[in-house]
């Protein structure tokens, strides 16, 4: 057998009962981690506008839209979750660019309501899922060049971690699993264009079709279900798949290396800020900083920002107008922190957006490149920042954080996810009652017999 058939096999017969506890424990916190994303971000336009669309378009009410009374399809609900928990850009990543959470969970989910899945299928096809993406992305080795001008950074692979969740789900054998990669494969791979983010933040269309990654994965297992053949090869060596991301570098034999021993999903880190992940460690500096000096925001002069060149290159974008435009604002997100705002949808109200005294503290944050953090960030994902502020009587103050909170390097407490989880769903609007029992459930995840008894606390 060939890489792909491999992994295939690999997803096709491994079972709950394979999975050591800290897998299963990560796992239940990041679905946990998900719900919260998405319970705020049903309270968004984009929420409104893209249920109201699958609502003209019609469907069998059978699977859950997170916060809303609205039933859908399956394969509805999973793009349209899909979106909600990914609108606050509070969502888990893995540290080479990959929101993949956000991608599995909501198409396990969703299968799961239409076929009576118990918490214990949900868990097992998500680990999975995340499995199949974190070993193409580890065979996927774009050299700095590709990586910075042609590859595709944040959905290369996903589309296969989606068949790996859903093949699972539906219970496909080793040999329709292939069948479902290799149809994955030959259908178009999502690119996302390059915007000239640098002078005018990010768009506001950037994440709303974000959902469609999910469907060629459960179109490919739904044929290959019906017996439908697919190329069981597409992802070996020599193939050139990697071209179709517009990778330059590529080695399948990572795609099966320690399958089953090194977990993948014990990689991704967490978000403590809702906001792009490559202005974390900078706004754990800058916390530290005030909490450490008891700065006020009137008493600074300015705040410099030394960070990877990417960041330094796109991210100083002043006043910005919009949600998705201030999540990739450094000087909005470090004024946030300086007046000690709560993250969330709280950094995002359009009184926020454009307080006169939150545009004035903007402009004081200045960005320079670190070449050195430049040099970490690729190949070695690594995130460092260090920040000065300059105070108006003189003083100044230094914090360089090299692992944001979230990461494995600096992970989350469990009591971390109940607030976040906490946070966002008193945030939505669910009651205190509601929230507790949704935390139970979530830990008791794996003795769930029907994944309706949690998704029934997700509807208002």
């Amino acid at each position: 057998m060939g890489e792909t058939e491999i992994l295939a096999s690999y997803v096709a017969n491994s079972n709950y009962e394979d999975l050591p506890a800290k897998v299963i424990i990560d796992a239940k916190e990041r679905i946990g981690n998900a719900i919260a994303c998405g319970l705020a971000g049903r309270k968004t336009r984009e929420g409104d506008v893209l249920i109201d669309m699958m609502k003209e378009i019609g469907s069998t009410p059978e699977a859950t839209v997170i916060g809303d009374r609205t039933r859908l399809s399956f394969m509805q609900a999973a793009q349209v979750n899909r979106v909600l928990m990914h609108m606050m850009d509070y969502d888990d990543d893995l540290t080479n660019i990959c929101h993949m959470s956000i991608v599995l969970i909501p198409v396990a989910l969703a299968i799961g309501e239409r076929i009576g899945a118990s918490g214990k299928d949900i868990i097992n096809a998500f680990v999975l899922g995340c499995e199949v993406v974190t070993h193409l992305r580890d065979a996927l080795n774009p050299s700095k060049e590709s990586f910075y001008t042609t590859f595709e950074r944040v959905d290369a692979g996903l589309q296969f971690g989606v068949t790996a969740t859903a093949g699972k789900m539906f219970r496909l054998n080793g040999e329709q699993m292939a069948d479902a990669f290799g149809l994955t494969g030959l259908m178009p791979a999502s690119r996302v264009t390059r915007p000239n983010w640098s002078k005018k933040g990010m768009p506001r269309w950037m994440k709303i079709t974000g959902g469609d990654i999910t469907i060629p994965g459960i179109h490919s297992v739904l044929l290959a279900k019906r017996g439908f053949p697919g190329d069981r090869a597409i992802l070996d060596q020599g193939r050139k798949w990697e071209a179709s991301v517009g990778s330059d570098r590529y080695d399948a034999s990572k795609l099966i290396a320690d399958l089953g021993k090194e977990y993948g999903i014990l990689r991704i880190g967490y978000k403590y800020y809702s906001a792009c992940r490559y202005t974390s460690t900078t706004l754990d500096a800058v916390a530290a900083i005030v909490s450490e000096k008891r700065i006020k925001p009137e008493e600074v002069k300015e705040v410099i920002v030394k960070a990877q060149k990417l960041v330094a290159e796109n991210f100083g974008i002043y006043e910005p107008e919009y949600m998705i435009q201030a999540q990739f604002s450094m000087p909005y997100v470090v004024t946030m922190v300086l007046m000690g705002e709560p993250t969330g949808p709280n950094w995002f109200r359009e009184e926020m957006l454009h307080n006169p005294r939150v545009r004035e503290l903007q402009h004081k944050v200045k960005l320079v490149e670190d070449p050195v953090a430049t040099q970490q960030f690729y190949p070695g994902f690594k995130t460092p920042s260090t920040v000065e502020i300059i105070l108006k009587d003189g003083r100044r103050f230094t914090k360089s954080v090299e692992y944001p909170k979230g990461e494995p390097e600096n992970p989350f407490t469990k009591q971390d996810h109940i607030n976040k989880l906490t946070n966002m769903a008193l945030w939505f609007g669910l009651s205190q009652n509601r929230i507790d029992e949704l935390i139970q459930r979530l830990d008791e995840l794996d003795k769930v017999d029907h994944i309706s008894q949690l998704m029934r606390l997700l509807v208002p």
